[in-house]
């Protein structure tokens, strides 16, 4: 069966598509002022300053959201957060952020009233440089830290890590994500089940322990490293492109062995499906 395009029909299309056009940028322009995206249709922006006397300790706990955290030379703690509802306006009222602080520390709450809420608070954290980030944890979203500071505690369970640390401590543990890290100084323990471990490092100073289970382990640094090496994958292969003095049997899964002296730090890398390497920068 052939079909014909009519002209008549062609134009009452086409009007037709005006008009619906119209509506559309109508509807959009009354909605603008909740509208955010697709997803989360209306918005909340909460603040709060808190002036401390010295460097202490910052935790904060999230659900649904991102975090993202800068160090300052400024004596203060700075809270930026945005509280988003996906299908009702008044779902933002079943969010509360709660803010307990003293002296030199302070800590930040995220309570949903309700379970189940199809809602998210994204935050934008400054604090003093030096402050240790007792712990900074979400359950669905990413974590980005970069500064310095006395020491870190960064957990999510859906999301990725990423940033440039300076801390004496660092523990960083996702279950589903990546965690990707530049210029890290300090003891490090780095784990994710489901995702990849990228590291940038002018040197490697302190322990070094990474370990995932689906992902890969790429560490890049500028200085030949001195202490002993030990890199671990079940079904992968091993890359290295520093001299390693290797102890016991060598294969394309296992490498253990000396780096310069050997006296330096420990640098441990584990993984079960996906390869390892230790390259030059």
């Amino acid at each position: 069966m052939k079909y014909r395009w009519l002209p008549e029909f062609s134009a009452r299309f086409s009007f037709l598509r005006i008009i619906m056009t119209i509506f559309l940028a109508w509807a959009s322009g009354s909605a603008c002022v909740d509208f955010v995206d697709a997803t989360y249709r209306y918005e909340e922006a909460f603040s709060q300053t808190i002036q401390v006397k010295e460097p202490g300790s910052f935790s904060l706990s999230n659900i649904n959201g991102s975090v993202t955290i800068v160090s300052s030379p400024v004596m203060e703690v700075s809270i930026k957060a945005t509280r988003y509802a996906r299908w009702r306006k008044e779902d933002l009222n079943k969010i509360r952020i709660e803010v307990v602080s003293g002296e030199k520390s302070v800590l930040v709450e995220t309570i949903h009233e309700k379970r189940n809420l199809q809602v998210k608070v994204d935050y934008e954290i400054t604090v003093p440089e030096n402050m240790a980030l007792e712990l900074v944890r979400t359950v669905n979203g990413r974590l980005a830290v970069n500064g310095r500071f006395d020491r870190a505690s960064l957990r999510t369970t859906n999301g990725s890590i990423s940033g440039n640390i300076r801390a004496d401590w660092l523990e960083a543990s996702t279950t589903n994500g990546s965690i990707e890290l530049r210029q890290v100084r300090g003891k490090c323990s780095l784990r994710t089940t489901n995702g990849s471990i990228r590291l940038e490092l002018d040197e490697i100073s302190s322990d070094l322990d990474a370990r995932t289970t689906n992902g890969s382990i790429m560490v890049r640094v500028k200085a030949q490293p001195d202490g002993y090496f030990s890199a671990v994958t079940t079904n992968g292969s091993i890359r290295v492109e520093y001299p390693v003095t290797v102890e016991g049997q060598l294969s394309r899964r296992r490498v253990e062995g000396k780096m310069g002296s050997g006296q330096g730090p420990r640098i441990e890398l584990r993984t079960t499906n996906g390869s390892i390497s230790l390259l030059k920068f």
